[in-house]
């Protein structure tokens, strides 16, 4: 390869015939008007603010990209901006490549100022990245949902500025993350003056997946293209063959061998013109691809040496490159690079344009597939040296090296590894393994670089659930001396194992670090030990082990002064009093401990990284009968949990947060943190799964909906825990057993409330409240009616006996209510007004205290205290409106019309007739959040934060935040009559 002056290349370059569409001049457009109207009215639609979809399908040289040039034309005749892309078969390794490549440009040309707006908010989280500014040392994972959602609202950004029309050519050879980012795009377009056009090329096999087709339903506008009559056949041939051609005689025998695809009908015309009134070749499109690469062949050749080693050297480059770089990856010097360059753009091989493409993929892949494997790996590491001597970026750098011959030099696998960060940092760790997989076969064996290919690959591969995480990880650790890299690599593994709901194998890290390091660090033991603590509660039987572990280890810690603890040693007493919410008497101490320790709680994670921790305490406030205090602590963590764009962490900590809600009785609330942590199962996230299916359900059948409750349990089932995690399991058999309850299957609801208990005290979990209802007493109400008397009261009064014990108020009312509701002849109405006035407290559960009142009006009125039973009755139906428990609103109506009383059918308007997602808005609305702000915020689009919004401001009939604000401290509107 020669010595190149890299200034001479960039002034050739700079006389390259300026881009003219992407190609020669072209020819008129044929028999494509239907097609160029649809889209010209697709245009005007999405560009004034109702955003569009279109797809142009068809097979290879129908005139898709044609097509695009013309949309591209009318865009810009309408004022819009054009982001244009082309995926290509090489990139398809790259994450988010076709994606950076549509903005990246756009964004290089960007001042100071715009990117200030162009990046603020949530589309900030992607300046570094965008920018160059972005950090490689990390080898953590990012939250694929919060990078696309980022990429939405950096959308939205540039659309603000001008409407925005997204041209994407060869989407079938888009990469993975591109193409998840134009689906999560489409669903949202609807208020955007966004369009986005993709061509698609039929038939082949990389458009053959699950996000293609769901892309594809999304279109609003479908175009299908079919091949040239042979009336555009001869308008064709006339337009394109100079006159004495005599095209006319030509065009049957055309268009019987090529069918009318415009792409061969080029060739021909081609081959016509070049070969000056030889005889023109005919391809028959049944064996288009190697007539046509034959005949490319044939027609560089003819070129000249030089242009058939550039046209090689563009093959391997990839869709689009510099003539710098092609230039001396051909091996020529600039007067020769430039020639050559102009030979294959007149033969309409390459396009016209200051970088160097070819005209058709196909023509590329012919060039690419005639030379051998070896020779493509040869020229691929060669364009791989070259790229990196240059300073390239690394994933374009690694894009060759993932083909090329595998060299033992520094600069490669370095490049591959640090392709393999930025490929974690975007949330694709299935392509960062990849690229480390690769990084190893450019390594000595016993090379004390391998050992850290080694932990991100297992990290990787644990992030993306792959099984060789901790094979790779033990025989990376066997070549590590140094112990903070060994520390590092194990406590990231654990917590990614953890992450993704893999505890088993989080606890044999976290047991091996908690070892290896006692002697070494005594504060990074700890973190281990609390890791190992964290992982232990989803084990079945794993609290029993660990509860006199954790006791032994905090003995002589001074838990009553916590600014005298270590960071580390605070973990470990906030695992104590998490173990001793679930197994021991004394609520209120446990959670007095826990809250003292825990302190703001956002400290101690970033001082430690150690969410785990933190959603363990929240549940632990929430069995300790502190909900409130728990939805404080959770609270905060979101917040931060948003900042960082930490969405698994969100879901985590939602369903803690949710679970509090429920405690204290907020159907709502609970319902919408359940759903935002299922949400974030999609992304990952698997921790503490089926808690959140059990909790939805529990919620939907607080409000009737006995169909959609049996729906979620019907796909939780389906991803029911392993044996060593199956106390997990629980949330899923007490929300069937409830269900089953409510279909009148006391049989099947019986079983399933004992299998909760078997699995609960296995683990030692004596807190009666631990399932936010009393799993002892659902299974007394289950047995009464099975006639099982005996077995119910021994049941329902161990649950009574356990709630005094702990101090829960909660679960004691609910017991009592549940006893009194087995007393045989009728229901006990002195056991009934116990529970309400055990209930009634500061800060009641809404649902049970409801709950309980209803039983006891009820009661009332079968032993005739009509006019009591009415007053209790109406205060029923008050708190589950409250609560949002439609389920006991209904049934407390139909109980005061039995009593004679007249009460008005709750209507939609007021607090109480809000969804769980309005209430979520409209209290962001009420703390003077934006409607942009909330959209950001809870991973929502503008249209739908302003469709919420409306309908809160008519049901709560207001015109103003202050209002709103108002309205929701008030009384509900449909209590009392």
């Amino acid at each position: 390869m020669p010595d190149i002056d890299q200034a001479q290349i960039l002034s050739a370059q700079a006389t390259l015939p300026p881009d003219r569409n992407n190609g020669p001049q072209p020819i008129p457009l044929l028999e494509r008007q239907e097609q160029m109207s649809a889209l010209n009215s697709l245009l005007h639609r999405g560009l004034s603010g109702s955003g569009q979809l279109a797809t142009i399908q068809g097979p290879a040289g129908i005139g898709k990209t044609r097509l695009l040039e013309e949309t591209q034309r009318l865009a810009r005749g309408l004022d819009a901006e054009v982001l244009s892309g082309r995926g290509g078969e090489l990139e398809q390794g790259h994450p988010l490549g076709l994606v950076l490549r549509l903005l990246e440009h756009r964004i290089s040309k960007s001042s100071e100022e715009e990117l200030a707006i162009l990046f603020r908010g949530q589309a900030g989280f992607l300046r570094g990245m965008l920018t160059g500014a972005g950090s490689e040392s990390t080898t953590a994972v990012n939250d694929e949902f919060a990078l696309m959602h980022s990429l939405y609202w950096l959308m939205v950004n540039l659309a603000d500025r001008r409407p925005l029309v997204l041209l994407v050519d060869d989407l079938q050879w888009a990469d993975e993350q591109s193409l998840r980012f134009f689906l999560y795009l489409a669903q949202r377009l609807e208020d955007l003056p966004i369009v986005l056009v993709t061509a698609v090329r039929s038939g082949d096999p990389a458009a053959d997946n699950d996000l293609f087709s769901r892309l594809m339903l999304q279109a609003d506008l479908s175009l299908r293209l079919q091949e040239l009559s042979v009336g555009g056949v001869r308008q064709f041939l006339k337009a394109s063959l100079p006159p004495e051609s005599k095209p006319e005689g030509l065009v049957d025998e055309t268009w019987s061998n090529t069918r009318g695809n415009p792409f061969l009908l080029r060739e021909v015309a081609s081959a016509l013109v070049h070969q000056k009134g030889q005889q023109t070749p005919i391809f028959s499109a049944d064996a288009a691809p190697d007539k046509v690469a034959r005949s490319i062949m044939l027609r560089i050749s003819t070129l000249g040496a030089d242009a058939a080693a550039l046209a090689r050297a563009v093959s391997v480059l990839g869709t689009s490159t510099s003539l710098t770089i092609a230039a001396q990856v051909a091996g020529l010097s600039p007067k020769a690079a430039l020639t050559a360059a102009e030979r294959l753009m007149a033969a309409q091989i390459l396009a016209s344009g200051t970088e160097l493409s070819f005209h058709h993929p196909l023509f590329r892949s012919a060039v690419y597939l005639k030379y051998s494997a070896d020779e493509r790996a040869s020229a691929h590491l060669a364009a791989a040296r070259l790229l990196h001597l240059v300073g390239a970026r690394q994933e374009d750098i690694a894009l060759h090296l993932m083909r090329a011959t595998p060299v033992l030099e520094d600069w490669a696998s370095s490049s591959l590894h640090a392709a393999a960060r930025n490929a974690g940092q975007k949330g694709a760790p299935g392509s960062a393994a990849g690229y480390l997989r690769r990084a190893l076969e450019f390594h000595q064996p016993d090379d004390i670089g391998n050992a850290r290919l080694l932990i991100d690959l297992g990290i990787m591969e644990a992030a993306a659930g792959e099984s060789n995480a901790l094979t790779h990880l033990e025989r990376a650790l066997e070549m590590l001396d140094d112990p903070g890299e060994r520390a590092m690599a194990m406590y990231a593994l654990g917590q990614t194992l953890f992450r993704y709901g893999r505890s088993p194998e989080a606890l044999t890290i976290f047991r091996r670090g908690a070892d290896d390091f006692a002697s070494y660090d005594r504060e990074l033991s700890l973190r281990f030990e609390a890791g190992y603590l964290a992982s232990s509660a989803y084990l079945l039987g794993g609290p029993r082990e660990s509860m006199p572990r954790v006791a032994a280890m905090t003995s002589g810690l001074a838990m009553d002064d916590p600014d005298s603890l270590s960071p580390a040693e605070r973990l470990l007493v906030l695992h104590l009093a998490v173990f001793r919410a679930m197994s021991e008497p004394g609520s209120a101490q446990h959670a007095d401990l826990a809250l003292r320790v825990l302190g703001d709680g956002l400290q101690l994670w970033r001082e430690t990284s150690d969410g785990m921790a933190l959603s363990h305490t929240v549940l632990a406030l929430t069995w300790s009968g502190s909900p409130r205090e728990a939805v404080a602590v959770a609270d905060k963590v979101l917040t931060d949990a948003r900042v960082r764009g930490d969405s698994l962490i969100f879901a985590e900590i939602s369903l803690a947060r949710g679970l509090a809600m429920y405690a204290r009785g907020r159907v709502d609330e609970a319902m919408a943190d359940a759903q935002a942590a299922i949400i974030g199962m999609s992304r990952g996230w698997n921790s503490t799964v089926p808690a959140p299916q059990g909790l939805l359900a529990y919620c939907h059948l607080d409000r009737g909906e006995i169909d959609e409750a049996a729906e979620v349990l019907k796909v939780a089932e389906r991803g029911l825990r392993d044996e060593q995690t199956r106390t997990l399991n629980v949330w899923f058999y007490m929300g069937r057993g409830r269900l089953r309850a409510a279909q009148n299957d006391e049989q099947g609801a019986w079983e399933d409330f004992i299998q909760v208990g078997q699995l609960l005290e296995a683990n030692g979990y004596t807190n009666p409240g631990y399932m936010l209802l009393p799993w002892r007493s659902q299974a007394a109400l289950a047995a009464h009616k099975l006639r099982l008397g005996a077995e119910a009261l021994a049941l329902v009064d161990k649950d009574i006996a356990l709630a005094e014990q702990f101090g829960l108020a909660s679960t004691l009312g609910a017991s009592l209510r549940c006893k009194a509701m087995i007393a045989e002849p009728v229901p006990d109405i002195g056991l009934l007004n116990q529970s309400v006035a055990v209930l009634d407290t500061r800060d009641p559960s809404l649902l049970e205290l409801a709950t309980s009142l209803l039983e006891l009006g009820a009661a009332q009125r079968r032993a005739g205290e009509r006019v009591r039973c009415r007053s209790t009755l109406r205060r029923a139906l008050d708190l589950a409106h409250q609560a949002g428990a439609t389920a006991i609103g209904k049934r407390a109506h139909e109980e005061l019309l039995a009593a004679g009383a007249r009460p008005r059918r709750p209507v939609i308007q007021g607090p109480n007739a809000l969804t769980p997602s309005e209430h979520r808005i409209a209290d962001l609305m009420a703390q003077g959040m934006t409607s942009r702000q909330i959209a950001e915020q809870l991973y929502l689009t503008l249209s739908t934060v302003e469709w919420h919004r409306r309908n809160v401001y008519r049901k709560l009939d207001v015109n103003s935040r202050q209002t709103l604000k108002d309205a929701l401290s008030g009384q509900p509107l449909d209590t009392q009559q």
